[in-house]
């Protein structure tokens, strides 16, 4: 039997220009945490989701520590 697995290098193909500008962004201003980003991030997913807030954090362990 098969699996499939998801192709994500197909998906970021569309956004690969977009995504290297924002990488850039990040790097060149230095702020790699708690940075404009991060604040733009939250909100707009928070948006999203359709709730009031929204924690960006840096792993799915840290997400299951704060979770609690």
């Amino acid at each position: 039997m098969r699996v499939k697995f998801f192709d994500i290098a197909e998906q970021t193909k569309m956004l690969s220009d977009e995504l290297e500008a924002a990488v850039l962004s990040v790097l060149e201003s230095g702020q790699y945490i708690l940075g404009p980003r991060v604040q733009t991030f939250e909100t707009r997913f928070a948006e999203f989701i359709g709730t009031k807030y929204a924690v960006g954090v840096g792993s799915g362990t840290d997400a299951l520590v704060i979770s609690l």
